[in-house]
């Protein structure tokens, strides 16, 4: 940048320039001054404006947002429940002292219950994922202070999850000191929890389903409501053991719902129908699965019933669609004997995918020659292409609907925590 030099003074030393010639000069200067300002001012003037940042827009306010509520995490799906969960914690916590003023029952709430009932409560719902997520360790923890503090049913929370391995792995035989205690006070839910421990100690036994027959004949005619109601797929096998029968129909026999239920099941896998209906009713006023097994039962035999009224002529194509049905469990129980016998008809009547679903179901056969059921199981969710590869079914396959309760301590689970919340 230029700078401003001043006229040289010539005034010799010593001596005082005259006013005029200070005057002058002061003039000059100033002027000089001036002059370098507005040469060197336009320049300066375009630097500056490269640098220079545009002014910053003032954003509309919205007044609404001033007196909005501040992000907070999310809470509980249903806060009143939360809040009676911790108002049972807070009890199960307590030192067993049950309240002083004990109101009517229909008046009592979660700050009514003693601690052992609020720590028994909190088992369950722990257990059962109710109003909670399932936690089975938590579970585990409160029916052991349910226990501490004197819970006669506690006993049969601590048999269960040493039975389902709530903490460590299940273990059957801890389990039958726990089911001793619980006959004391409760002999038909002991006698049921005795019949699963039974069960899970019982030696494991090979199913050896019967061969498919061989029955090709083009005008073969087939039952569809003769295993109406049996689904092996979901059941027990149908050959228990006298013992564990005998446990299951005196659990039964004492009162147990869940019981009764179970052996309906049985009977069920064992093709018995009258017997199994016969157990879903006694059951059904007492255990929603039985009612529901029931009445699916009843569903199935009628529509067996008017199977056997249509007339036998079929095609190739319906051979092969009736054999599928079976295969799926879609809207008939699953039964792979059936099926079999089914795609041989349609095979023989001149059905191609038939005839290489046979193949493929024979291309791996069980050790002693008879279909393997894990692979009809695999097979149910393909289909044979026109290569003779399977691929990818293009409907899902139907669940099966027969009904148990999650576990042998789901019945004494109180019916407003069963519900959903509103």
């Amino acid at each position: 940048m230029a700078s401003v030099i001043a006229p040289h003074d010539t005034t010799p030393a010593g001596l005082a320039a005259p006013a005029w010639a200070r005057s002058a000069r002061g003039r000059l200067t100033r002027q000089l001054a001036a002059a370098c300002i507005a040469v060197l001012g336009g320049s300066v003037h375009a630097v500056a404006s490269v640098h220079a940042l545009p002014a910053p827009v003032q954003a509309p306010i919205e007044r609404a947002t001033l007196n909005a509520a501040s992000p907070h995490a999310p809470g509980p799906d249903n806060p009143a429940r939360e809040k009676i969960l911790n108002t049972l914690r807070s009890m199960a916590q307590g030192d067993g002292t049950p309240p002083r003023k004990p109101r009517a029952p229909a008046a009592r709430s979660a700050a009514d219950l003693p601690p052992a009932d609020a720590a028994w409560l909190l088992g369950l719902l722990a257990l059962h994922g109710l109003a909670m997520p399932a936690n089975p360790p938590q579970a585990q923890h409160w029916f052991e202070r349910a226990q501490m503090l004197g819970h006669p049913l506690a006993p049969a929370g601590l048999a269960w999850c040493q039975l389902s391995g709530c903490v460590a792995p299940p273990n059957p035989a801890a389990a039958l000191p726990w089911i001793a205690v619980v006959r004391r006070t409760h002999a038909a839910l002991a006698k049921y929890l005795e019949w699963h421990a039974a069960k899970a100690l019982a030696p494991l036994t090979e199913p050896n389903p019967a061969p498919p027959r061989r029955d090709t004949g083009r005008d073969a005619r087939h039952d569809p409501g003769r295993d109406a109601g049996r689904d092996t797929s979901a059941l027990a096998s149908p050959a228990s053991s006298p013992a564990l029968l005998k446990l299951l129909t005196e659990a039964s026999r004492a009162g147990s719902a869940q019981a009764t239920n179970e052996l309906g099941l049985e009977y069920l896998a064992s093709g018995d129908l009258d017997k199994a209906a016969a157990q879903f009713q006694a059951a059904s006023a007492r255990s929603a699965a039985a009612a529901a097994n029931a009445s699916l039962l009843a569903s199935r035999l009628h529509v067996g019933a008017a199977e056997r009224t249509r007339p036998a002529a079929h095609s190739a194509a319906d051979w092969y669609a009736e054999a599928q049905r079976y295969h799926r469990g879609d809207g008939v129980p699953a039964n792979y004997a059936e099926a079999v016998r089914l795609y041989q008809i349609a095979a023989s009547s001149g059905d191609a995918q038939a005839r290489r679903m046979l193949a493929l179901i024979f291309s791996r056969p069980a050790p002693d020659g008879t279909v393997d059921v894990a692979w009809m199981q695999q097979l149910a969710s393909v289909e044979t292409g026109p290569s003779g590869l399977p691929r990818a079914a293009a409907k899902p396959l139907a669940p099966h609907g027969w009904q148990r309760d999650p576990t042998p301590l789901y019945e004494l689970v109180p019916p407003e925590w069963r519900a959903p919340p509103r």
